[in-house]
């Protein structure tokens, strides 16, 4: 019975693979079939013909066929589409990837040449985009939109680019922008930019936008997604506002009056940062405290981690909130509430700072950070040397933008 029974998943396979129906017919792999290696993901990259389905096969080893990717504990990826991101990946572990095509649901031809590639932490080389337009770039962002992934970056003169899916870059007309937006982030309920005057837009598609009525005219500099989907915002003055579908918005006290930066949400804790080395945070989002942070410097970024350790087959999780700013300005803490000043990193103002996988903080003439754990940190080249004021975790990297349109990605 157990051979009969993997005889019929055998069977499976094939007419998995085969196609069904007889009428459609094979076609070529694409000639320039490509594969480049991310951190934990592979973007994988051909020149389609619109009549044609591609199907993606890959695997761990070196070895992953059409014929084999079953029985070698591979995976297949059909109608597949250019450029195909494919995540989940374990860094400094050996795949394989293969591609064949088929048309009308024909069985698939041959296999393009299997090629091998090793995902790897990114952060450590930077390579410089076409610039997006010529104006300072504040924010930017990266979430799932119907279409695909996008990437979004917004600026000066209410500017927003999307790109979804990696297709080329957009400038959508939003009349309803104000003179400059300053952050840009994204939630399960979509991308949310916000800037002068109080200005929020929010998008679900990260290409077209609608404007909010916040409820302030305290202009906003960022903010972050919420542990319930939503969002809060913060500002000048210290302002934050919050709302749970990002169209009604209420106000909160914040005991302080400087300008608030940035902010972020881990460990059911809410941390915000701004001018004069201000810390408020809150573990509820209604009851704000002021913190010491032991520094006056302006603190312009904040990230947290949740990062996990195996000790004796004993898996440890600790928790890390790291928050950057003016001349190299680094403060770590465990809790969101006890914060310790770290040794400068540069002499120049740090801008941002996100994590995945690793901190990476962007700051002044091109800037470009990484560290582990927060404390100990390594100068990496990004290859330009305008201030950089984003940068966010993409599905296969990083990308941080700044002025005169520059966009630094790392995968």
């Amino acid at each position: 019975m157990k051979k009969f029974a993997l005889l019929l998943a055998s069977l499976a396979l094939a007419f998995l693979v085969a196609g069904c129906g007889g009428k459609g017919s094979s076609a070529d792999y694409p000639a320039d079939f490509k594969v480049a290696a991310g951190d934990g993901a592979v973007v994988v990259t051909w020149t389609a013909d619109p009549d044609v389905e591609y199907w993606i096969f890959f695997g761990p080893g070196a070895g992953i066929t059409t014929s084999n990717w079953s029985t070698s504990g591979g995976t297949v990826l059909p109608k597949a589409n250019s450029p195909q991101t494919i995540t989940g990946l374990t860094n400094g572990t050996t795949y394989s990837f293969t591609i064949n095509g088929r048309k009308d649901g024909g069985p698939g031809g041959s296999g393009a040449p299997t090629q091998v590639v090793t995902p790897q932490l990114a952060g450590a080389n930077w390579a410089v985009g076409t610039p997006l337009g010529t104006g300072r770039l504040n924010g930017v962002a990266n979430g799932n939109v119907l279409a695909g992934n996008a990437n979004v970056a917004v600026g000066a003169g209410g500017t927003i680019f999307s790109s979804i899916a990696s297709a080329a870059t957009t400038t959508p007309a939003n009349p309803a922008a104000p003179a400059d937006l300053h952050a840009v982030w994204y939630s399960a309920l979509g991308f949310l930019a916000v800037g002068a005057n109080g200005s929020i837009l929010t998008s679900t598609d990260a290409t077209t936008w609608t404007a909010q009525t916040s409820g302030v005219t305290a202009t906003l500099y960022g903010g972050t997604s919420i542990g319930t989907g939503g969002y809060i915002a913060v500002g000048a003055s210290g302002t934050i506002i919050g709302s749970s579908d990002g169209a009604t918005w209420t106000a909160v006290t914040t005991g302080t009056t400087h300008d608030l930066r940035a902010a972020v949400f881990g460990n059911n804790r809410y941390v915000v940062v701004g001018a004069n080395g201000t810390i408020v945070t809150t573990g509820d989002g209604f009851t704000w405290e002021v913190v010491p942070s032991g520094t006056a410097n302006d603190l312009r970024g904040v990230a947290y981690a949740a990062i996990a350790t195996t000790v004796e087959q004993i898996t440890i999780v600790t928790h890390h909130y790291v928050a950057v700013g003016a001349a190299g300005t680094v403060l770590t803490s465990s809790d969101g509430l006890a914060w310790t000043v770290q040794p400068p990193i540069s002499a120049g103002d740090l801008a941002a700072v996100v994590h995945g996988g690793q901190f990476v903080a962007a700051g002044k003439a091109g800037g470009i950070f990484t560290s582990s754990d927060g404390i100990t940190w390594q100068t990496r080249n990004s290859g330009t040397a305008n201030d950089l004021a984003a940068v966010v975790r993409t599905l296969s990297g990083y990308t941080a933008v700044g002025d005169l349109g520059t966009n630094v990605s790392s995968f």
